[in-house]
C-alpha cells in the first residue's frame, strides 16, 4: 500500500473535513478520533472502525503495533506523518487515529441511572461529563436539544474516551423527553440554585426505591429550564459560599454525581 503524501487526496480531505465540519460529521455518520488510546478504547468496546489513519513510521511501539493488528489491513489509510499532523490537535502526535461510526440512539430512555443534560452548549463539559459518567459506572447519558454535538472533537478529547464507554441518547426536544417520561418510571433529581431546591448534604438518595434515576444538569448560562425542572421530583442545591453566584456545570455534576452514587454506595458485607 502506497502511502499518501498530497493533502489533495480525496480521502485526506474528507476526513480533514471530518475534524472541522459539524455538518459533514452528521451527513456522513462518522466523526475521527486522534490517538492511539481512543482508538483502543474504541475497539475494546466494539465501535465500528471505517478507517484506521496512521503514519507507519510512528507506529513506534509495542502497543501501538498491538492497536493497528486488530484493525482489518483492508481499512488501512497510511500517510505521511505531515499529512497526520494536520488531523491532530497535538503537539506531540502520536500518527494513529480512525475514522468511527457515530453510535446513538435518539428520543429513547435505557434501563438503570443517567445524567441529562439540557442545553449544554460548551464541548469541553459535556466531555468532562462523559468521563464523569465513566469513571462512577452511570452508563448512559442524554442530552437535550439544542446542545453541543456529542462527536465534536473537542467533546471527544475533553472526555479521555470515555464517550466510548457510555450509551449516548440524543432527544431532539424536552417535550420528547417529557412524552418518554410520561410512560415510564424513572426517578428524576434535578440541579438547581433556586431556594426551593434541598442541599445536598441534607438529602438521602438511600429513600430512592428505583434503580432507574436520571440526574438533571442545566445550560451553563441559566440551568435547568422551569419546564425540566418540572419533571423532576426532587431538586438539589450544592451549598456555596456566597462568594460565588454558581459553580461551572462540570463541576457540579463532579460534587453531585459522588455524592449520589460512589459516596452512598452500601457497604460490602464484612
Amino acid at each position: 500500500m502506497d502511502i499518501i503524501t498530497s493533502r489533495q487526496n480525496p480521502r485526506y480531505k474528507d476526513i480533514k473535513k471530518l475534524v472541522e465540519d459539524k455538518k459533514f460529521r452528521n451527513e456522513s455518520g462518522t466523526f475521527f478520533i486522534d490517538g492511539v488510546n481512543f482508538v483502543a478504547q474504541a475497539i475494546e468496546n466494539n465501535w465500528d472502525i471505517e478507517q484506521l489513519v496512521y503514519s507507519p513510521s510512528l507506529v513506534d511501539s509495542d502497543f501501538k503495533r498491538a492497536v493497528v493488528s486488530q484493525v482489518s489491513k483492508d481499512k488501512y489509510f497510511e500517510i505521511d506523518p505531515d499529512l497526520y499532523e494536520g488531523l491532530s490537535t497535538k503537539k506531540d502526535i502520536q500518527g494513529i487515529g480512525a475514522v468511527i461510526r457515530q453510535k446513538f440512539s435518539v428520543n429513547t430512555l435505557s434501563d438503570g441511572a443517567g445524567v441529562v443534560l439540557e442545553h449544554i452548549a460548551n464541548p469541553g463539559n459535556l466531555g468532562s461529563i462523559m468521563r464523569l459518567c465513566a469513571a462512577f459506572e452511570i452508563p448512559t447519558i442524554y442530552t437535550v436539544a439544542p446542545c453541543v454535538e456529542s462527536f465534536n472533537p473537542e467533546v471527544v478529547r475533553s472526555s479521555m474516551g470515555a464517550i466510548f464507554h457510555l450509551k449516548i441518547v440524543e432527544f431532539e426536544s424536552l417535550e420528547a423527553m417529557s412524552h418518554k417520561l410520561a410512560e415510564s418510571e424513572y426517578f428524576c433529581i434535578g440541579t438547581s440554585i433556586q431556594d426551593d431546591s434541598i442541599d445536598l448534604a441534607d438529602y438521602e438518595p438511600k429513600k430512592l426505591l428505583t434503580e432507574n434515576k436520571l440526574i438533571w444538569f442545566g445550560s451553563e448560562a441559566k440551568g435547568l429550564s422551569n419546564a425540566a425542572r418540572d419533571l423532576c421530583q426532587t431538586l438539589l442545591r450544592i451549598p456555596v459560599s456566597k462568594a460565588v453566584d454558581s459553580l461551572n456545570v462540570a463541576e457540579s455534576a463532579a460534587i453531585v454525581l459522588y455524592e449520589l452514587i460512589i459516596n452512598n454506595k452500601p457497604l460490602p458485607p464484612q
